[in-house]
Formats: C-alpha cells, sequence, structure tokens
C-alpha cells in the first residue's frame, strides 16, 4: 500500500504535487484540479523521478521550480541535501541540482519551502550553529542567482528542541511550522508565526484544536485563499497509513488572502511569447 504526504500547491491551486511512497520507494506525484475534483495522480515526467529517494518537496507559486530533499545522493554533502530541478517547455521536469555547500552541509538539510517571490527559500537543518536538534534556516537568492549563506531564524521561533516543515504562505508574512519545543498538545505541533520585519517574527501561536491533538502532526500548507489547508496524517479513516486531508483554518489563525495574477506576453508580430516581469503599483501611493 502507498502512502501520500508532503502535499504543495501551486498559487492556483489548480495542480498539486505530492510525495508518494511505494514499497521504499519514494517519488513526486502530481494532481490537477478539474471540474471541482482531483484528478488521478500521475508521476511527474522528466528526469527528476530516480530510484533514489526523492523526499520533502515544495513547488514554487508559478509551477515552475521544485526544490525537495534527496538522502544520500552520491554527489551529496551530507545525510539529506536540497536540491532544484525547473519545469521544462513540454511540462516534464530536468535532472536535479544540488544547490552547493553553502546552503547543504554535512548535516541534515530537509523540508524546503520557497517564498512566493522565489528569493527566500525555508528549510529544517540540525548544522551548526543553531539552538539545538533541528532549526528552521533561510537563504536568500543573490542577484546573480546563487543562493547566500542560510541565516537562522533566531530563539524566537528556534528552541532547544526540533522545529521543521516550514510553510512560507503566498502573502510571504505568515509562517507555518512543526515543533516539539514550544508548548502543545502532543509530541509536535503546528504554529504559526507573522514576519514583522525583514528578520523579525511574532512570538508563535499553537494552531490548537482540531489541527492539533496528541498526534503528531505532520506538514501543513495553505492555498492562497488563506483558509483551505492541506495536511498528512494517519486519522483512522485513512486508506493506507499517511493520506492527504483538507480542512478549514479557524479565521484566527489564517493566512492573508492572496490575489494572482495569470497571463502570457507575446510579440504582436511574430506571436512568439516573450519573457517579462510585471510589477503592481497602487493607483494612490504609486508603490
Amino acid at each position: 500500500s502507498a502512502l501520500e504526504y508532503f502535499p504543495s500547491l501551486t498559487i492556483d491551486g489548480k495542480k498539486m504535487i505530492f510525495n508518494r511512497r511505494v514499497d521504499g520507494d519514494e517519488d513526486f506525484y502530481e494532481s490537477d484540479f478539474v471540474n471541482g475534483a482531483w484528478d488521478a495522480a500521475k508521476p511527474l515526467g522528466g528526469k527528476i523521478n530516480t530510484n533514489l529517494n526523492e523526499g520533502a518537496q515544495n513547488v514554487s507559486q508559478d509551477g515552475q521550480w521544485l526544490i525537495f530533499t534527496g538522502c544520500n545522493y552520491p554527489e551529496g554533502e551530507g545525510s539529506c541535501d536540497l536540491y532544484i530541478a525547473y519545469q521544462t517547455k513540454n511540462g516534464g521536469w530536468t535532472e536535479a541540482e544540488n544547490l552547493g555547500p553553502l546552503v547543504n552541509s554535512e548535516s541534515w538539510e530537509s523540508t524546503p519551502s520557497l517564498s512566493p517571490d522565489k528569493k527566500d527559500l525555508y528549510f529544517s537543518s540540525n548544522r551548526m550553529g543553531g539552538y539545538g536538534g533541528k532549526d528552521i534556516w533561510v537563504t536568500r537568492r543573490q542577484a546573480n542567482g546563487k543562493w547566500g549563506r542560510p541565516e537562522n531564524l533566531g530563539p524566537v521561533i528556534n528552541t532547544g528542541s526540533d522545529e521543521t516543515c516550514p510553510f512560507i504562505h503566498a502573502d510571504n508574512q505568515t509562517l507555518y511550522f512543526n515543533s516539539n519545543g514550544h508548548k502543545g498538545y502532543g509530541m509536535a505541533d503546528i504554529f504559526l508565526t507573522r514576519k514583522t520585519g525583514d528578520s523579525t517574527w511574532s512570538n508563535p501561536e499553537n494552531l490548537g484544536y482540531p489541527v492539533n491533538t496528541i498526534d503528531d502532526e505532520g506538514s501543513l500548507i495553505v492555498a492562497s485563499d488563506g483558509k483551505t489547508s492541506y495536511y498528512a496524517s494517519d486519522r483512522g479513516d485513512s486508506k493506507a497509513g499517511l493520506d492527504i486531508y483538507s480542512f478549514e483554518l479557524r479565521e484566527d489563525v489564517r493566512a492573508n488572502k492572496t490575489s494572482w495574477v495569470k497571463g502570457k506576453v507575446y510579440d504582436k508580430k511574430t506571436l512568439n511569447g516573450l519573457p517579462c516581469s510585471v510589477e503592481l503599483t497602487e493607483i494612490n501611493t504609486r508603490n
């Protein structure tokens, strides 16, 4: 029987990528939301799935990048490292690239989450320099496209125990994460913190019942509407161990509803697509 976990969602809510483990081998699968329902999942195309274990992943909000955890890869820096793959024109995925020795250490790096502007990458690691156990770190993409030296999110979020599974919402302000170091209901609970400055965060808040029970809670993601969330659980009605569930967050622990625009830019004469960037401006303030 297969286990499904680590769901990840594009900003339009129309594509979900998740892990499926069959007979010990972990691969990535995708499902599209069509006519009000999720269609049958299929393995990701291209070169991303291998006979090695592809673990905890996060698809960028535009669906173009996939950052994931690869463990015991031949070229890895440590036990588990972060890798990136890019979507190709035919919809498949490129071969994975290691994010390199600045981001990855001899220790364990896992559970990545990419900010909506693809500039900040949050992840969990038990590398040196933290507060104990696993901590949440962030690496920022430099002007040259390389990822910078990771920064620890600090003692407001990280404790002497384990903080894992960060998820930065599409609002780029609300961060959900797992912890067994902050006060909780069970072994590990899900908390949220909100950005109060460039590198400062509010005191973590337990998501409470019924999200956090006496079980060990898994990763949680929240759709761009700020309230629809997905998580993996082995609840009693599960089909086969870990399954993915959806529910609505209580109002006080929701993220900000985030609007999005999707479009294509063409050359009028040749009708070829053009690379472009779009800037949104507030009419009144011009910001």
